[in-house]
């Protein structure tokens, strides 16, 4: 298999479209990617040329359907430290079936693993926007304290891209249901 990258595409799981709103409240006045990324959490990231699809797609339909379907929450934030900034997210929990889910996805595909190539492994988590250092953690209190959990399924995987012809936004190319 030919193993191209780009930052153009990624494997990602995507909350039903019913949960966005809260989420998105956040995220629209928060993160600088808002229109370029729909609510997800990363799983494999960057990922194939578009012209390389045909090659990983039938590694992602196996590796889907090779697991099972899970409940997430997401109720807790959390943050990364940057340089110049802190990129504020949600927890979701629990974290083990998101985590067994890219363990195996890398299986399936290992020359995709740059998402565990982080210190401390791949943490998995729901972006809601970049922060100064000195308000990270006050925000981060504030958004604690009025937040109402959300709960849902996961019941896909999905392969997303984004080019010009999407306006540089992230549209799905392919959905892969896990089994029940």
């Amino acid at each position: 298999m030919t193993t191209r990258k780009t930052h153009t595409t990624a494997v990602v799981l995507i909350p039903p479209e019913a949960i966005w709103p809260q989420v998105q409240e956040l995220r629209r006045v928060h993160d600088r990617n808002f229109e370029r990324w729909m609510p997800h959490i990363t799983l494999l990231y960057p990922f194939a040329e578009q012209e390389d699809f045909a090659q990983v797609v039938p590694h992602l339909a196996s590796a889907a359907a090779g697991l099972q379907s899970f409940h997430l929450s997401l109720s807790r934030f959390h943050h990364f430290r940057h340089r110049r900034n802190c990129t504020m997210f949600l927890i979701p929990a629990p974290e083990a079936p998101v985590i067994d889910l890219h363990t195996h996805l890398i299986h399936a595909l290992p020359d995709y693993d740059d998402t565990a190539k982080y210190p401390g492994g791949f943490h998995p988590h729901l972006s809601v926007g970049q922060f100064q250092h000195r308000h990270v953690k006050r925000d981060q209190g504030r958004f604690q304290a009025e937040w109402t959990p959300i709960q849902f399924r996961v019941e896909t995987i999905l392969l997303i891209y984004r080019a010009p012809e999407t306006d540089n936004r992230f549209i799905v190319a392919e959905i892969f249901p896990l089994s029940g």
